[in-house]
C-alpha cells in the first residue's frame, strides 16, 4: 500500500533529523497511552481513568525495529482513543531542532463521561510532563472530537490557539497533507481513490466506517472553508505567527492562493496524496513541505513583488534550515533529502552558495538584523492579509462581514503588530528575538544622533558595538516602555546607562529601574480574551496613564520643563507621547495644557485616580503632580485660541 510505504519512509527521516530523547518519546508516548499503571508516566492515581488505543496494531505501520513486544502492546480496559496522529513538519524537509510532537488524539465523545474526559486530560497532561523533563522535549497532546471535527467545529475563536481552529477545514487540510500516522484506525480519506468527491465519499463512510468495530476513522471530506471563516483565518495568521513568522509566511500565501482563485485550485492535501499515490519505491518518501513550497514559491514568482518574493524564498529556506541550528544542516549527508532541497531550491533561484551559508548562519546573526527580517515578514503578513481581505470583500460581497463580533478580538491583535502612528512603541515582530535576547542591556544615549540606542551585551561587556543595537529612539522612557511592552524586561534584568556629561541628558540609573518597576506593574502582559468587547477600540482612556516628569533632567532642576507619558489602547497597543511645556512661563498654563493632551490622546475619559507620575521628589514636582490631577479633574475646559500644543512625536 503507498500510504503505508510513506508513512514507513517518513518515519525513517524523523529519526534522521530527531535527537535521541525526541525519538524515545515519538516511541514510548503511545505505549502510555495505552495504559495507566503504576510508575509509568501519565499514571493517574484514579481506577476511573481512560485509556488504551483502538486497534493496537498499529505497530505494523512502524520500521520493524521500532516495534514494541513488552507486557503493554495491548490496551488494558476499554480503548477510548481511535486514533493517534502526528501532525506538522516531522519527517519532512521542515523537521528541524525546534519541531514539537503535536499529537491529535481522536476520540468519540460517547466514549467519555464528563469526569473521565476530565482524568483523561490529566493523563496526557503528565505524558507531556515525562516527555519534557525526562527527554526535554515538548509534546503536545490535541484532544479532537470525531463528531465535532465531521460538523466543522472545533473551539470558539475567542480559545483559539491556531488558525485552524479559526478555521477547522483549514486545520484538516493541513492533518490530510501533513500527518504520520501512530496508531488506532487509520483515515478512510488516506484509502480512498482520489476520484471520489465529497457525495461519493459520505457513501463510502456510510458503509466503511460508521459501523462499529470498523477498519477505518472517518474524519471528514477535505474541502476549503468558506469566505468568512478564510477571513478569519487570513486575520489570525497575520496576528498569530509571532511564534513562527516563517512558516507564518508560507501558510498566508498558500491561503492567498486558494483566495486568488476563487477557491478552485487543487488542495494542497490532494496534491500530495496524488503524489503518495505515483511514486515508485525509489521515489519516497513523498515530502508534503517540499510540495508546499515548490507551489506557494511558484505563485509567488507570478502574483508577488520581488521583494516578498524573496522575503518568501528566505523564509522557506530558514524554515528547512532550522533558526536554531544554522550550518549544521550543511553537514547532512548528500543523499539527504534535505539536503537535496536546499541545493535545488538554491540553483532553481539563481542563489550563490554564499547566499545560502548566510542564512545557514542565521542563529548567529546580530539581533538587530534578526528583528529587522522579523519585521519586513511582519509588514508582508499585513500586507497579504489586506490582498486576501480586499479579493474576498469583492468577489464575496454576501458572503463577507468584516464588522463580525468575534472578529473584533482578532483585529484588535492585529493593530498590535501594525504600526500606525508614530507614537506606538513598536512590538518585537516575533517571540524568537524575545527568547535569545540577553538579560543584561545597556541603554546608551548617543549625542550626534540625539537619540537613545538599547543594546544587548553578555554582561561582562560594558561598551557597546554597533552590531548588538536592538532598538533606538528619542526618548528613554520609551526604550523602557518598549521592553516591559515586550515583555524583555523581567527581574534579574541588568540595565546599564551611559550618557556622556555633554550629551545634554541626565539620566539616573536608579531612576530608570523604578520607571521600569512601574511600568511592568501598571501595563501587566495583555490578554484581549478578557478584556470587555465595548472597550475593545479604547484609545486608552479607561486604562492606567504614566506621567514622567522631568525625566532626562538633573533633579536640581525644580521647574516642569517636559512631560512624557505612556498609556494603553482598548487592544493593547502601547504609546508614548512626549509634551514639551518649556516655552510657557505660567505653570497653570502648563497643567492646563497638559491636561487638554491626556483629555485628547486619553481617548476622551481618563480618569484622575489612573494617573501614576515618575516625578524627582521636589516641593515643585509634588505641587505640579497635585495641579496636574486637578486639572484633569476639571477636564480641562478652558479653550487656548490662536495657542499651538507643542507635542513632538517620537520617531
Amino acid at each position: 500500500m503507498a500510504q503505508l510505504a510513506n508513512n514507513r519512509a517518513r518515519i525513517l527521516e524523523l529519526r534522521r533529523y530527531a535527537g535521541a530523547g525526541f525519538v524515545e518519546v515519538f516511541k514510548w508516548a503511545p505505549i502510555f497511552l495505552n495504559i495507566n499503571e503504576p510508575g509509568q508516566p501519565g499514571y493517574v492515581d484514579d481506577p476511573a481513568t481512560p485509556s488504551g488505543l483502538k486497534l493496537i496494531e498499529w505497530q505494523q505501520w512502524l520500521p520493524r525495529a521500532e516495534r514494541f513486544q513488552g507486557p503493554y502492546a495491548e490496551a488494558a480496559g476499554r480503548p477510548v482513543v481511535e486514533s493517534l496522529f502526528l501532525i506538522g513538519s516531522l519527517g519532512s524537509v521542515g523537521h528541524n531542532a525546534s519541531s514539537d510532537l503535536d499529537y491529535w488524539v481522536c476520540y468519540d465523545p460517547a466514549s467519555f463521561t464528563r469526569r473521565e474526559f476530565a482524568l483523561f486530560r490529566q493523563k496526557l497532561e503528565g505524558i507531556s510532563q515525562w516527555a519534557s523533563l525526562v527527554h526535554g522535549t515538548e509534546a503536545n497532546f490535541y484532544t479532537v472530537n470525531l463528531k465535532d471535527l465531521l460538523q466543522g467545529r472545533l473551539t470558539r475563536l475567542d480559545d483559539a490557539e491556531t488558525e485552524g481552529e479559526v478555521a477547522p477545514m483549514l486545520l484538516l487540510e493541513e492533518l490530510y497533507r501533513t500527518f504520520l500516522f501512530v496508531a488506532g484506525r487509520p483515515p478512510l480519506w488516506h484509502v480512498v481513490p482520489l476520484s471520489v468527491d465529497a457525495k461519493r465519499y459520505q457513501a463510502v463512510s456510510r458503509a466503511v466506517a460508521g459501523r462499529p468495530g470498523a477498519e477505518f476513522v472517518d474524519l471528514g471530506f477535505p474541502s476549503l472553508p468558506e469566505p468568512q471563516e478564510t477571513l478569519a483565518a487570513a486575520l489570525w495568521l497575520a496576528r498569530k505567527s509571532e511564534a513562527d513568522l516563517f512558516k507564518g509566511i508560507l501558510k498566508i500565501v498558500a491561503l492567498y492562493d486558494y483566495v486568488e482563485s476563487n477557491f478552485t485550485r487543487q488542495l494542497l492535501c490532494d496534491q500530495v496524496k496524488a503524489a503518495v499515490l505515483s511514486a515508485g519505491p525509489d521515489c519516497l518518501p513523498v515530502d508534503p513541505y517540499i510540495i508546499t513550497i515548490n507551489r506557494v514559491v511558484g505563485y509567488a514568482e507570478s502574483h508577488l513583488p520581488e521583494d516578498q518574493l524573496n522575503l518568501l524564498r528566505i523564509s522557506a529556506v530558514l524554515k528547512v534550515i532550522g533558526s536554531g541550528q544554522g550550518a549544521l544542516f550543511f553537514d547532512l549527508p548528500a543523499d539527504s533529502h534535505k539536503r537535496k532541497a536546499l541545493e535545488t531550491w538554491a540553483l532553481q533561484w539563481g542563489w550563490d552558495e554564499s547566499r545560502m551559508a548566510l542564512l545557514a548562519d542565521y542563529a548567529n546573526w546580530a539581533e538587530r538584523e534578526q528583528i529587522q527580517l522579523g519585521e519586513e515578514l511582519q509588514t508582508m503578513l499585513v500586507s497579504v492579509y489586506i490582498r486576501i481581505a480586499q479579493h474576498l470583500l469583492r468577489h464575496f460581497p454576501g458572503r463577507i462581514n468584516p464588522q463580525d463580533r468575534e472578529l473584533a478580538h482578532l483585529a484588535a491583535r492585529l493593530l498590535t503588530r501594525s504600526r500606525g502612528l508614530e507614537v506606538t512603541v513598536e512590538s518585537l515582530p516575533s517571540s524568537l528575538p524575545r527568547s535569545k535576547l540577553s538579560r543584561d542591556l545597556i541603554l546608551r544615549r548617543d549625542p550626534e544622533a540625539q537619540a537613545w540606542g538599547l543594546h544587548s551585551v553578555e554582561c561582562s561587556i560594558l561598551h557597546p558595538v554597533r552590531d548588538n543595537l536592538i532598538y533606538t529612539c528619542r526618548r528613554a522612557v520609551r526604550a523602557a516602555a518598549w521592553l516591559v511592552h515586550n515583555r524583555i524586561y523581567e527581574p534579574g534584568t541588568r540595565l546599564y546607562v551611559r550618557a556622556s556629561h555633554d550629551s545634554g541628558v541626565h539620566l539616573d540609573p536608579g531612576y530608570l529601574e523604578q520607571l521600569l518597576n512601574t511600568l511592568a506593574k501598571a501595563f501587566p502582559p495583555f490578554d484581549l480574551r478578557h478584556e470587555d468587547l465595548e472597550t475593545v477600540w479604547s484609545l486608552g482612556g479607561h486604562g492606567k496613564i504614566l506621567l514622567a516628569l522631568n525625566f532626562e533632567l538633573p533633579p536640581e532642576e525644580t521647574e516642569l520643563l517636559t512631560v512624557d507619558f505612556i498609556l494603553r489602547t482598548g487592544w493593547g497597543e502601547m504609546r508614548h507621547y512626549f509634551l514639551d511645556v518649556s516655552g510657557i512661563g505660567n505653570n497653570a498654563d502648563k497643567y492646563l495644557l497638559i491636561s487638554e493632551n491626556m483629555l485628547k490622546e486619553g481617548g476622551g475619559s481618563p480618569r484622575p485616580e489612573n494617573l501614576l507620575f515618575q516625578a524627582k521628589g521636589s516641593f515643585e514636582m509634588s505641587k505640579a503632580v497635585m495641579n496636574i490631577r486637578g486639572g484633569l479633574s476639571a477636564r480641562a475646559k478652558r479653550s487656548r485660541p490662536g495657542r499651538e500644543n507643542k507635542i513632538r512625536l517620537d520617531m
